[in-house]
């Protein structure tokens, strides 16, 4: 197997150019888990391990979601012949004195398995927030690893936002720890330049060694399905929301606009995941009478069906969040030729990108005037979205592949070999 040098799509480095590197990487969950991550880092790995690299995962059981039968892994795991050591971490949805503890254990675990074990790299993402950065940063200061630090998003920032670190105590204490993790790692992966942006406004910010590297579609396990488990409006201009129905996602704004289009018998919106907003919306859309069609969790390849299905992707955040966070799920609309609607400000990257390259729309983030003003023309200009979907596609293959960003991935490691090679 080869990994491809980013600069040069067409230059291989071949196993035998390449040192292979001992690498452990950390995430709370990891699949079969059903978080979008696990399924994203299972590709990074196995890229690694394809390109040489020996590989392993520290993880927990599958506990992401209560209430369902999770598989039980076994604790010496093995995920396409990378080993997985998974500890038994409960769920820890609404219990925060679980989740302190859950992060604790594993980032013990982390400390504990870098020393026994000397690895060349470590690295962890955001989950947990903070304190699995902290564990991994001492665990390669500890043993003279390079530390990779992922961070899907900007803690402790994005929780002052949503209110989980509203206390400016514990704020400040957090964002010390996080500050102190970050001027360790080599670099700090995240996923746009307004989240680089923000780290470099943090004191110290300018010296960090930080690489914008987003993410790629979610990984289907399976053929995308002829049918949908669920009744599709088929004759309507129907927009699709699907992901997390949570406190980032400022959907208020979906249910005031579609309650005011409530008359408007040609548009539809379906709002398809779980989450801890999603029973207020319903509620909510029921008073106003909005067109809304409310739709579980569905597998990856059930939700990318959809996506096909749809006119529109919508894609939205609470203000200020756009700095701390992109939405991931954008990939995945962009890789099934979905024309967007972003409801994020537009001086933001998400925002500027969208108009720039023609596959979308925007509004302002809780504007529900001006969302149901852009539904209303977009249901009456149809054929308009042909061009946009094509854009889309564009996108998504020449930026947001799975191929493309795997590949920055294994450079991001070649790096790594060739700076060890002149250090011999």
């Amino acid at each position: 197997m080869t990994g491809v040098d980013k600069g040069d799509a067409g230059t291989t480095v071949s196993k035998e150019e390449s040192q292979s590197l001992k690498i452990l990487v950390v995430h709370r969950y990891y699949w079969p888990d059903t978080p979008p991550y696990a399924a994203m880092l299972r590709r990074i790995v196995s890229a690694w391990a394809q390109a040489g690299h020996q590989v392993e995962v520290l993880s927990s059981q599958p506990s992401y979601k209560a209430g369902v039968e999770n598989e039980r892994r076994p604790k010496r795991d093995d995920v396409d012949g990378v080993p997985v050591e998974r500890l038994a971490l409960p769920n820890e949805a609404s219990r925060p004195l679980v989740r302190v503890v859950n992060a604790l254990r594993l980032g013990a675990a982390v400390v504990r398995k870098a020393v026994m074990r000397r690895y060349d790299v470590i690295m962890i993402s955001t989950a947990p927030p903070v304190l699995g950065g902290v564990a991994a940063a001492l665990a390669a200061r500890l043993t003279g690893a390079r530390f990779i630090y992922h961070c899907m998003d900007i803690h402790p920032e994005v929780g002052r936002v949503s209110g989980e670190f509203a206390n400016p105590a514990v704020f400040r204490i957090l964002r010390g720890l996080d500050r102190w993790a970050s001027r360790r790692a080599d670099p700090v992966v995240v996923l746009s330049r307004d989240m680089e942006n923000t780290l470099r406004k943090r004191p110290g910010g300018s010296e960090l060694s930080i690489r914008v590297l987003n993410n790629f579609s979610l990984p289907a396990e399976q053929e995308l399905p002829d049918e949908l488990p669920f009744e599709w409006p088929t004759t309507v201009f129907t927009v699709l929301f699907a992901g997390n129905i949570g406190r980032f996602q400022g959907l208020e704004t979906v249910v005031e606009a579609m309650g005011a289009l409530k008359d408007r018998s040609d548009i539809e919106f379906v709002m398809m995941g779980e989450g801890v907003a999603k029973p207020a919306l319903q509620a909510r859309a029921v008073e106003l009478g909005a067109r809304i069609r409310f739709v579980g969790h569905q597998p990856v390849e059930v939700a990318k069906a959809a996506m096909q299905r749809a006119d529109g992707g919508f894609v939205s955040l609470t203000a200020d969040v756009y700095r701390y966070a992109y939405p991931s799920k954008t990939m995945t609309y962009l890789e099934q030729g979905l024309p967007l609607i972003v409801a994020v400000e537009p001086q933001s990257e998400l925002a500027s990108e969208v108009v720039a390259g023609g596959y979308g729309h925007t509004v302002p983030p809780g504007d529900s005037v001006a969302l149901a003003a852009l539904l209303e023309r977009l249901a009456e200009d149809k054929p308009a979205l042909a061009d946009m979907r094509v854009r889309a596609e564009h996108k998504a293959s020449k930026v947001f592949s799975e191929q493309a960003v795997l590949s920055q991935w294994v450079e991001l490691l070649q790096r790594e070999d060739e700076t060890r090679r002149e250090s011999q």
